[in-house]
């Protein structure tokens, strides 16, 4: 499978109006279906727009009424685990990879409104002919059932998409076009938001300054995970470091071999600093997930 490879350009195009007719297309779709489905109207889809006899652009389109804080057209991490960095490598090319998705936030777009088309890719209809070509699409979702989540679309087409693209009916139904459509509201499913990434790049390099490259990157970690699974509630991402930093000094002293004894030190750690009780409800599976990185960081200091 390829992915694009060009020079990512930002555009997007205002009033973007679905056509109850429009052409569908999706090498899966069933045909018995094809009535059905047009009849139906996609809360978003994805619209080829001819640039000229080759090429055409590739839209993301907000057919909602309501603004996207943002849409993310690419894949955003949970941890820095997924981002391939390592705990203890103080390289350029690994503080890179701990800053998570950076290469891609030049694709980043915030405030699409309602009707708004943004451009996230492009085919070619010779060069990407013969090509599976794949879009990984993120927005935030907010319902009645549930406070936050988060949309994730994968699209996978030979040789571009054709037409008007339907990632999501408005009764909430797949498209049987689509490789998957998933609404991520699990905390351990849920990727570091892109909406805060200046604010962790900020705390990262405040971070370095005081602890040095290797510290700072496994306390960011730990601010990751208590970020992701709301330990504390719903802390702003750089108000928790101070908890991180002791939770980080306290598995050094207390060399924890089991996710319950992780979870007594993140207890501790917030009965000091906020109510006893505060942090009660502390997933077992965010202290398996600060276990591994103390697991990791004291790997890594014995490999130097």
């Amino acid at each position: 499978m390829t992915k694009l490879t060009y020079e990512f350009e930002q555009k997007r195009l205002d009033n973007v109006q679905w056509a109850d007719g429009a052409k569908l297309s999706g090498i899966t779709a069933l045909a018995s279906d094809e009535q059905g489905r047009v009849r139906k109207t996609p809360l978003f889809y994805l619209k080829s727009v001819s640039v000229d006899d080759y090429e055409d652009d590739i839209y993301f389109v907000n057919n909602t009424d309501e603004t996207l804080s943002f849409v993310a057209p690419f894949e955003p991490y949970r941890n820095i685990i997924e981002a391939r960095a390592k705990l203890g490598d103080v390289s350029e090319e690994n503080l890179n990879k701990v800053k998570l998705y950076s290469n891609d936030m030049d694709r980043l777009y915030t405030n699409v409104l309602p009707k708004q088309g943004v451009r996230i890719g492009s085919s070619h209809i010779i060069y990407d002919s013969d090509a599976l070509m794949q879009w990984l699409i993120h927005l935030p979702f907010k319902g009645a059932e549930t406070h936050y989540a988060i949309w994730r679309f994968n699209v996978v087409e030979k040789g571009g998409i054709g037409g008007s693209y339907p990632l999501l009916w408005e009764d909430f139904s797949k498209p049987s076009h689509m490789v998957s459509a998933d609404c991520l509201f699990e905390r351990a499913d849920m990727p570091i938001e892109v909406s805060i990434y200046e604010e962790r790049c900020a705390l990262f390099e405040r971070l370095i300054g005081s602890f040095g490259v290797s510290n700072a990157i496994y306390v960011l970690a730990i601010n990751d995970v208590l970020y992701r699974y709301c330990v504390g509630w719903s802390a702003p991402y750089s108000e928790s470091d101070i908890q991180a930093q002791d939770i980080a000094r306290k598995l050094k002293e207390q060399k924890p071999k089991d996710a319950q004894a992780v979870k007594d030190i993140v207890q501790t750690v917030y009965d000091f600093w906020f109510n006893k009780g505060f942090a009660k409800n502390i997933s077992m599976q965010a202290c398996e997930e600060i276990l591994g990185l103390y697991q990791a960081q004291i790997a890594s200091q014995k490999a130097i």
